[in-house]
């Protein structure tokens, strides 16, 4: 046994080595692979958050603006939340050319008016305003954007909400002369929500750089 120890330990330690060098370098891997996970999340992250220049048109339609995000690869700047949507939408991520996520924020301060139903009944059209047959109020509001009904017989609720989204791609030219722009500085998108109860609180829009 010894002979042989004296035989070959140069080779038993050349293979401890190499075993040694193989764990560091695979823990050395799964480090990396962490960090740049964190920081891809991290990423989104701070695009997702990034505050929007906000302005006003049409006298009372709030529109945002925002640099669009130019990235190598998109599923870099995904979080694991946009990848597993992505996912149920059956969406290839290695395929996806753009991606936008918009969060909005719907409140709403209304005066109701009453409209007079039939006890224990939700349709107003059957109502009658005689107090004697025991009628009950139903509050309403209505607009363009906002359907609102109470009926507090039956603590019955129903909001209808409509709203429209416009968006719009604009390139930001990198050198303006007079009348002349040339070169490609980025872009930025531009949204707006018609609906005078919405807020758009954040915007997400990233791009492959082309």
């Amino acid at each position: 046994m010894k002979n042989i120890w004296k035989k070959y330990w140069p080779y038993l330690v050349m293979l401890g080595l190499w075993v040694l060098v193989a764990v560091l370098a695979c823990s050395c891997d799964r480090s990396l692979k962490a960090e740049n996970e964190k920081l891809r999340q991290e990423l989104a992250h701070a695009q997702q958050y990034t505050p929007l220049q906000r302005d006003t048109i049409r006298d009372t339609v709030e529109m945002i603006t925002q640099k669009i995000v130019e990235v190598e690869r998109v599923k870099e700047a995904l979080t694991k939340e946009d990848k597993q949507l992505l996912k149920d939408m059956d969406a290839k991520i290695q395929a996806i050319e753009s991606y936008q996520k918009i969060g909005t924020e719907t409140a709403a301060k209304v005066v109701l008016s009453r409209d007079t139903v039939a006890a224990n009944s939700t349709d107003a059209s059957k109502g009658r305003s005689d107090s004697k047959s025991g009628a009950d109020s139903l509050l309403t509001f209505k607009d363009a954007w906002l359907d609102l009904k109470y009926n507090p017989v039956d603590s019955f609720l129903l909001i209808q909400l409509r709203d429209s989204l416009a968006l719009a791609v604009e390139k930001e030219y990198k050198r303006k002369f007079l009348l002349w722009k040339w070169g490609t500085k980025g872009y930025k998108v531009k949204a707006v929500s018609f609906c005078p109860y919405t807020t758009i609180r954040y915007n997400t829009y990233v791009r492959k750089r082309r």
